[in-house]
């Protein structure tokens, strides 16, 4: 009696450990490459230091975020903060 119970029991149990697994592994997958994904700034001026340039990562590569012209892309800590955070180019 007691085996017959378990054994309907664990295939619902089985599915939703499954289901709950998944869902915690597809937020994750999304909040990472967001947070990668970073504005990248170039330094014009004394009076513009932090012009909005291209988009950059902020994770580790060999490669250095650089806009167009050729000058190094920074990034901001914060909003009011000056662009002095180093970036990198985003992979293809």
């Amino acid at each position: 009696m007691k085996t017959n119970f378990f054994k309907r029991l664990m295939m619902p149990l089985a599915v939703m450990v499954v289901g709950i697994a998944g869902a915690f592994l597809t937020t994750s997958m999304s909040s990472t490459k967001a947070l990668t994904n970073v504005q990248g700034y170039r330094n014009v001026s004394q009076q513009n230091p932090c012009h909005i340039d291209a988009m950059c990562s902020n994770v580790f590569s060999t490669t250095l975020c650089t806009s167009s012209g050729g000058a190094q892309l920074k990034g901001k800590v914060s909003p009011n903060a000056p662009c002095d955070v180093t970036l990198y180019k985003i992979p293809n």
